[in-house]
């Protein structure tokens, strides 16, 4: 089995911004197995909503993760501190593989990749500044954690052609959301279990689900009839459970959210 280790302090991959830049993209981070950078797309008018995406461009060979990597790694995270007028943001995730490694499996993606990035902020026309950075593991035989840090201004009008095309089409890649007709009906316990029953597009085609949560933990869902089953590894308590997932068949995918009781 190959062996996945993380190389800390000695191999960050970290770049300092000397000021905020008026540019809609980041300079790249480049580290053993691929490169980072952040990109925002700059409407011509202010909007409440500022849409960017992380870039991550690997190398031949190395991987890197969904929002729940699995049995080990690190989920792509973005940190806002020193930003201005930014209240919030979210990552979102197009659908992933999962990869199965020795005793190993953990959920992501083998090619480079876009992450879609919304930015909530505080006031429409207030100036605007997203300084922070992105921490995320990239991996062959080892991982490798990389932060990028990136402080760009934000001036309407400023958006360059590529940043907006790039973070289009990261956004155009997400999964559809979740419907009566594909997704996850329901979801209830039985011994020691999460069950989760779906409705897909066609029975006779094999489908995939990944499932996140904050609390809990699942072994990788087996599919049998109409519905999926997964182990609850962690957090099996008998409080209500927010599932977030992604339900592939072929080559349509849609997201959504569950709870499980």
């Amino acid at each position: 089995m190959k062996s996945r280790i993380f190389l800390l302090a000695a191999l960050f991959a970290i770049i300092l911004s000397p000021g905020a830049g008026h540019a809609a993209s980041s300079p790249f981070v480049e580290a053993m197995g691929g490169k980072v950078r952040l990109l925002l797309s700059v409407p011509s008018h202010p909007d409440k909503v500022l849409r960017g995406a992380i870039q991550i461009d690997l190398a031949d060979g190395w991987k890197t993760y969904w929002r729940d990597p699995g049995d080990a790694g690190v989920p792509p995270q973005i940190d806002l501190t020193g930003s201005s007028n930014v209240e919030k943001s979210e990552i979102l995730f197009p659908a992933p593989q999962r990869f199965h490694e020795g005793r190993t499996e953990w959920a992501g993606y083998k090619r480079s990749v876009l992450l879609p990035v919304t930015f909530e902020l505080k006031e429409t026309n207030a100036p605007t500044r997203v300084k922070g950075h992105v921490f995320l593991g990239v991996c062959e035989t080892i991982c490798i954690p990389v932060q990028a840090e990136f402080d760009l201004a934000v001036i309407p009008g400023t958006s360059d052609p590529l940043a907006h095309t790039l973070v289009n089409a990261a956004f155009d890649r997400l999964p559809e959301p979740a419907s009566p007709e594909f997704g996850i009906a329901q979801a209830q316990r039985k011994d020691g279990n999460a069950v989760f029953d779906v409705r897909l597009p066609s029975m006779d085609d094999q489908a995939q689900v990944f499932l996140a949560s904050g609390s809990m933990a699942f072994s990788t869902p087996a599919y049998k009839g109409d519905s999926f089953s997964a182990k609850i590894l962690r957090g099996a308590s008998d409080r209500p459970a927010r599932i977030d997932y992604t339900l592939v068949q072929g080559d349509r995918s849609v997201s959504g959210t569950v709870e499980l009781p």
